[in-house]
């Protein structure tokens, strides 16, 4: 008997704190790539030959919220895939920023810098960055899942323009 109710103790343990979790998440901002600004082609001279590629491939978001005076802070794991032709080994350092949004309005913006590692002979990479302390506060009437957060490749024009005819994704 005492086993049956630590098994049913356990699991209604675990269902409280899934559901727990799950309100939490949905309570947090929405996080996401922009499309335009989501790859980050590096080439030398002209497109034809790139030095590199790095994509955005997925954000996880997590926030702490304070409900009485309505702070949030923020935190993200951005996951990035880089390829290149095999070379030699080599090391890039990339921008990207972080925007807080609402209602079409960018509040705050924030840039960082990401290190892209490759080995010797290496074509392709897989990594995540971590961000965290990405603060808001939350205007009267509002909530805090009523706000997005967007991240990016900081792209020059000529990048800008090269994503935007290359479009994001095969035809």
């Amino acid at each position: 008997m005492r086993i049956r109710f630590a098994i049913f103790a356990a699991a209604a343990t675990c269902l409280a704190l899934a559901a727990c979790s799950t309100n939490k998440l949905e309570q947090c901002p929405a996080t996401s790539a922009l499309v335009d600004t989501a790859t980050d082609p590096v080439w030398q001279g002209n497109p034809a030959t790139y030095i590199y590629f790095v994509q955005i491939t997925g954000t996880k978001r997590d926030c702490d919220i304070e409900k009485y005076n309505k702070n949030v802070t923020s935190s993200l794991d951005v996951s990035f895939l880089a390829w290149r032709r095999p070379g030699p080994a080599a090391n890039y350092t990339v921008p990207i920023y972080v925007a807080v949004t609402t209602e079409g309005r960018i509040l705050k913006k924030f840039t960082y810098s990401v290190q892209v590692s490759f080995e010797s002979g290496q074509g392709a990479t897989q990594f995540t960055q971590s961000i965290s302390s990405i603060p808001l506060t939350v205007e009267q009437d509002k909530r805090a899942a009523d706000y997005g957060i967007l991240v990016g490749f900081q792209l020059t024009r000529a990048q800008l323009d090269y994503n935007r005819r290359a479009g994001r994704y095969p035809k």
